[in-house]
């Protein structure tokens, strides 16, 4: 059953689990966006939502859906224009950041036939300007090897750009292979921790933490 944090007449606040598409997709698989609509149904609530924003297969966590049209729309602007809508992410990277915080911005380009993002040096056809902030939590040495988990804020929402941009640092997210880890767990340690926005001027917060007892997670509990 999907874990539902908060429900009300225009939207849901759910918490997605890792290895399960947004939405539907090219493979068939279950999908979060048709699970939760049975899982409404079944409740006796209307089946239909539309997605507000969306998160990789592999990234678990905080994922918001409008339950009508108009709730849809409102959000689909505020996600547009930055305006008061707020992603915050926790991930475990390979290596130590040289600050304890700061900010990466690079250029973008998604290859669609290698389905991956490569970080490209300035303007380019094709190529989308990204960007967040981060901050050392804390950074540990395992088995001879430093990991630090970060907290990231996302200020554009590019095609894979945590694990692109940390990855072209030389930090790839632990069992992140696609991206340069050599680690390997059930799932990469990417988790969408914290969402807020505004919405009809009020100011809505959800944090959802990922389970610190498991693989890698458990590095950190």
């Amino acid at each position: 059953m999907i874990e539902i944090l908060h429900k009300c007449r225009d939207f849901l606040v759910c918490v997605k689990p890792q290895g399960l598409p947004s939405q539907p997709d090219t493979t068939g698989d279950e999908d979060m966006t048709s699970l939760l609509g049975a899982q409404l149904k079944e409740g006796g609530e209307s089946s239909e939502i539309f997605v507000v924003h969306r998160l990789d297969r592999s990234t678990g966590g905080l994922i918001l859906y409008a339950r009508n049209k108009n709730a849809a729309a409102e959000f689909s602007r505020l996600v547009s224009e930055k305006n008061g809508f707020e992603k915050h992410y926790l991930a475990i990277v390979s290596g130590v950041p040289s600050e304890k915080s700061g900010n990466m911005t690079d250029y973008l380009f998604k290859d669609s036939t290698q389905k991956k993002a490569f970080v490209v040096k300035g303007e380019r056809k094709g190529a989308k300007l990204a960007s967040l902030d981060y901050e050392i939590i804390k950074a540990i040495t395992s088995e001879e090897k430093t990991f630090s988990l970060l907290k990231i804020k996302l200020n554009t929402g590019r095609f894979h750009q945590i694990r692109a941009q940390l990855s072209s640092r030389g930090m790839p997210i632990y069992a992140d292979g696609k991206y340069g880890s050599r680690k390997k767990a059930h799932n990469l340690a990417l988790w969408a921790s914290n969402l807020a926005f505004t919405y009809k001027g009020k100011k809505y917060e959800f944090q959802k933490e990922p389970d610190f007892d498991t693989v890698p997670w458990d590095l950190f509990e």
